[in-house]
Parts: C-alpha cells; sequence; structure tokens
C-alpha cells in the first residue's frame, strides 16, 4: 500500500474512533445501524448525533465542517421554531460534498425519534404555546432535498402542510401516538414511496396525500373515522381498505388513483356523495346495514334509490336506470364505456356533468319527464348521433352538448326559451336545428363552430343573439332573423357564408363585426327607420340598403355613415 494511501485510510479511522462530546457524535455513513433501516448503498456522506439541551441551538451546535456534508441527522432534545428553521436551510442547501470536498448526491435523512417539538411552525418564535407542542407544523414544507424522516416518538399531531412540496421525501417514519393528519399534510411529495399509519390515527386532512403517485399502498387503521376531501387524489393507491369505524369519507377522496375495488363500509357517508373519476374502477360495493347507499346492476345509489350517484368508469354496454330514480347527480357517469342508456319516466334532473366524456355513448332515452339538464351533463359524447329533449325543459345549459361532435338530428322541446352558452359549439355534424317558436335568447357561442349547419330561422321570440353564437359555422349559407330581434352581438355570424344580411325594424343594437370575414356576403338591409346603435363595422363596401325616408339619417349615424356611397333605398 502507498504511503498516501495508507494515511489516508487511518484518517478515516480515526475520524470513526474518535470519542467526540455527547453534544455532537459523529459516525460513517456505512454505520450498520443506518444501513439496516435505510438499506441504501453507494453512498459516501456522513452521519451527525447531536444532542441538544436546550431549544433553539441547534444551528449552533452543528459542526461547520459538516453543513455540506451530512447526510443522516439524529438529533435528540428540545426542538423550537428557530431550530426547525435551520432544519429547512439545511435540507434546501445548494450542495452536498464527500470528505475530499467532492460534489456528490444531495440529500438528508432525518431522525428525530427522540426529539420533543415545543414549537415547529414557520413563524419563528423563541416561545411556543401548549398547544403547539408535540404537533409537527409546516416549518419543513418545501425541503427540497429531505429523502427520509423518523418522527418524534411523542408527536400528537402533524399539522397542516407539514411535509408539503418535499419532492424527494421517499420514507416517513411514523410514532404510535399520531392522532390527526393535517390538511396538505404530505401533498406534492411525489417520491413518497411508503408510509405506516398508525393504531390511533382518527383523521387524514384534506389533500393529506394529494398527488403523491408514488405511493402505491397504504394500510388505513381500525382507529380511522375521518378521510377528508381529495385526500389520497392523484396518488399511486391501486388497493385500499377502508376501516369499518370510517364515518366520513371526503369528496373525490380517491380521485385519479387506480383502484379497481372499492368497497364502503356500513357506517361510513361520502362527503357531497362525490366519488371522483377513477379510470381504472370496475367494481363498487356497499357493506350490508349501510343506510346512506345501494348497488344496483354494479352503479351506486343513494339509500332510497332517488338518485343515481355514480357509475364505474370502466363499465360498458347499455345501461337501463330503474324506476323511482328522480335525479342524476354531478359527473355520476362521466368518462364511462357505456354505449347506450335508457332514463325512467320517474327522472326530473340530470346534474352537470352527469355523461361528459362518455366517447362511446351513441343512444339516449331520455324520457318524457326530465326538466333540468346540467351544465356540460353531454359534453364531447363524441358518438352521440342524436338526441330528443322532452316538451317539460325551458332551457339548454351552457356547454350540455358541446362537442358532441357525430350529433346531426336534435329535437329541441316546445316550450324552449333559452340557449345557454357553448350549448352546441362544435357540433360539427348538425346540419339543421329547428328552433321553437318560444325561444328568446341564443346565448354566447351556442353554436360556435358547427361547420355542417346551413340554415337557421331565428324565431320572432327571439330578443338576442348573442356574441359569438354562430361564429365559424362555414357552411351557414342563410339566416333568418325573426321580426321581435334587438340585439345582435358582437361577431354573431363571423366566418359564415351567408350572402345576404336581412336586419328586422325591431334591432336598437347591433355589436362590432357581426359579419367579419363573410366573404360571400354581397347584400344587408336593414328595415329600422331609426338607425340601431352600430359598433365597429368593416362592411362598408358591401350595399346597403335602408328606408328611402332614412337614407340621410343612416349617412349621417356613427359608424353607418362608413357605408355613404353605398347606401341604397329599399324596393
Amino acid at each position: 500500500m502507498r504511503t498516501r494511501d495508507f494515511m489516508r485510510w487511518i484518517t478515516a479511522l480515526m475520524l470513526v474512533m474518535i470519542v467526540i462530546p455527547a453534544s455532537a457524535q459523529y459516525g460513517s455513513r456505512g454505520d450498520q445501524r443506518y444501513r439496516d433501516r435505510y438499506g441504501r448503498s453507494n453512498t459516501y456522506g456522513d452521519v451527525v448525533n447531536l444532542r441538544l439541551d436546550n431549544p433553539g441551538t441547534l444551528e449552533e451546535m452543528m459542526p461547520a465542517d459538516m453543513k455540506e456534508r451530512v447526510r443522516l441527522l439524529h438529533i435528540e432534545g428540545p426542538l423550537d421554531s428557530r431550530d426547525f428553521a435551520y432544519l429547512k436551510k439545511l435540507c434546501n442547501r445548494s450542495r452536498c460534498v464527500d470528505r475530499e470536498n467532492h460534489k456528490i448526491d444531495n440529500y438528508i435523512d432525518l431522525e428525530l425519534e427522540n426529539a420533543n417539538i415545543l414549537s415547529a411552525s414557520s413563524n419563528v418564535r423563541s416561545n411556543s404555546s401548549r398547544s403547539e407542542r408535540d404537533v409537527l407544523g409546516d416549518a419543513l414544507s418545501g425541503s427540497h432535498h429531505l429523502r427520509s424522516i423518523v418522527l418524534p416518538q411523542n408527536l400528537k399531531q402533524i399539522g397542516d402542510r407539514a411535509l408539503k412540496n418535499c419532492g424527494e421525501l421517499e420514507e416517513v417514519i411514523m410514532p404510535p401516538g399520531v392522532r390527526s393528519l393535517g390538511n396538505e399534510a404530505f401533498s406534492n411529495c411525489t417520491r413518497l414511496e411508503y408510509i405506516k399509519l398508525r393504531q390511533d390515527l382518527e383523521r387524514i386532512g384534506e389533500e393529506c396525500f394529494y398527488d403523491c403517485s408514488n405511493l402505491q399502498g397504504i394500510g388505513l387503521p381500525h382507529s380511522l373515522t375521518e378521510i377528508g376531501n381529495r385526500a389520497f387524489m392523484g396518488s399511486g393507491i391501486k388497493e385500499v381498505v377502508l376501516p369499518d369505524r370510517l364515518r366520513s369519507l371526503g369528496s373525490c377522496a380517491f380521485e385519479g388513483t387506480p383502484l379497481t375495488l372499492l368497497e364502503i363500509p356500513a357506517a361510513t357517508r361520502i362527503v357531497d356523495n362525490k366519488i371522483g373519476m377513477m379510470k381504472n374502477l370496475r367494481e363498487i360495493r356497499v357493506a350490508d346495514g349501510n343506510e346512506y347507499y345501494s348497488v344496483s346492476d354494479g352503479v351506486l345509489y343513494d339509500g332510497r334509490g332517488s338518485m343515481l350517484l355514480f357509475c364505474p368508469v370502466a363499465r360498458t354496454g347499455a345501461l337501463t336506470v330503474p324506476d323511482g330514480v328522480t335525479q342524476i347527480a354531478e359527473y355520476a357517469l362521466s368518462g364511462t364505456a357505456i354505449s347506450s342508456v335508457s332514463l325512467p319516466r320517474t327522472l326530473r334532473e340530470i346534474g352537470s356533468h352527469a355523461f361528459s366524456e362518455c366517447s362511446k355513448l351513441s343512444y339516449v332515452d331520455m324520457g318524457p319527464s326530465v326538466q333540468t339538464i346540467g351544465e356540460s351533463a353531454f359534453e364531447n359524447c363524441s358518438s352521440l348521433a342524436a338526441i330528443s329533449l322532452p316538451n317539460d325543459m325551458k332551457k339548454i345549459a351552457p356547454l350540455a352538448f358541446k362537442k358532441c361532435t357525430s350529433l346531426a338530428s336534435v329535437t329541441l322541446p316546445a316550450h324552449l326559451t333559452e340557449i345557454g352558452k357553448e350549448a352546441f359549439e362544435k357540433c360539427s355534424s348538425l346540419m339543421s336545428i329547428d328552433l321553437p317558436y318560444s325561444l328568446t335568447t341564443i346565448s354566447e357561442r351556442a353554436f360556435k363552430d358547427c361547420t355542417g349547419l346551413t340554415r337557421v330561422v331565428v324565431p320572432d321570440a327571439c330578443t338576442w343573439v348573442k356574441k359569438e353564437a354562430f361564429l365559424r359555422c362555414t357552411g351557414l349559407m342563410m339566416i333568418d332573423l325573426g321580426n321581435g330581434l334587438q340585439r345582435l352581438g358582437e361577431h354573431a355570424l363571423q366566418e359564415t357564408a351567408i350572402t345576404q344580411l336581412v336586419i328586422p325594424a325591431s334591432v336598437t343594437r347591433i355589436d362590432k363585426e357581426v359579419t367579419k370575414k363573410c366573404s360571400n356576403l354581397n347584400r344587408i338591409e336593414c328595415h329600422a327607420v331609426n338607425p340601431p346603435s352600430l359598433d365597429k363595422v368593416s362592411n362598408e363596401k358591401i350595399p346597403l340598403y335602408v328606408p328611402a325616408s332614412a337614407i340621410e339619417a343612416y349617412k349621417k349615424a356613427k359608424n353607418w355613415k362608413k357605408f355613404n356611397k353605398n347606401i341604397h333605398p329599399l324596393y
């Protein structure tokens, strides 16, 4: 062995064997206890053992030469907010080096098993209230290089956002006395793989494990009574057993997870009855004795059987909703693979997004009694070819049939008064539609990008065709505006194929650029004796025909006068 190598070996051995005062002891990164706990290899950092006698002294006790070298930090004694502020500083250090000052992987493992938390708030204070003791606050949130943590054995609560956004955190060792996990406690810990929840735990807060995509399994203790809204949304959990004592399961608690089976215990109630989208979910079960829910043909209903609450996304084929059901809840069948649905005579209401994203849904038997269809109820049902809406409906909600690209036939209710914004936007297969006499409003972008639409008759009851109502209906060659119309919204007919525009005498306001880029337009008629209010216009080279008695008034009116030499009397 060369002399230089021998001296390096002797130096390393001395560093391991030197007895350092009780307040700061060192050990090799290859320490047997460390390897037994973490089982990781190819690491060259160092272990630091610190015993604190007084809170707020961690930074001064930390050896200066170890701040960029420490990999495992073991702490005993009292910690307050000042100590946690320093811990976070360590966990966000810019680099980590080995004993020869070579840059290496930057991470820290914390062992706080024998630490005593006096205060762990991000609001640094020297004193702590009694309620802050034994509570892990949010002072370590955003600790970017924290890889694992062993929590103090006397810990009673993990507070809101305690370890949120710790992107390198892989493992958490939790003591048995913890009763509550706060809101967002582990949110966005995208590398978190393992956490054992202990038997005293009673509550998991809202979004507690949100977006923990590597967390593939978790054991929920029998003591658990509450799971917060979106608690595991976006996590990697594939299997879960809900404990019998669970009373409250949060809204969309497991949305976005790869769960294939969900079993609801007898005592459990779901907040707002919202389970959430789970693309792999094939089956849902309800334990005997649950008074809140029932299952029929694989579909979840409320306990009385009056509301359809949820259908597993992986469900395929035809679905017949039984008599007695009066309401379909929001998102109840969203994204499912069903091909057809028959709705009962008792049904009154279809909630928002109820059938949205059902790309294989080609047939709907609506039933005669539906009065309300919610926003986006059938949005992006790209296989739906025809729909007949019941006569009791008064309004089509916004986005109700948006992006139903195969929709070629629509029968509207006889007493319909309003078509909501974007209701039929991008229904490119729709070639014609009969608007009922009762219709008063065509809302913003109601038929935008309906490129197959060729002819529209607006009824006399309609007073307002709103902004971009027929924008980019490139196949629209004729539109007949009713005699009760009062206002045309901006860009309402932009980029259509109309050859002439007849504005009825009832119109009092025309918003800007109604017929912009209508390249086939060669004639405009305005039958109003008093020139309507007209915003910006770019069609002044097109012949304008107005009542003969009103020609001079049009030549003087704002924006109308731009037509000037092209203003002619109506025949």
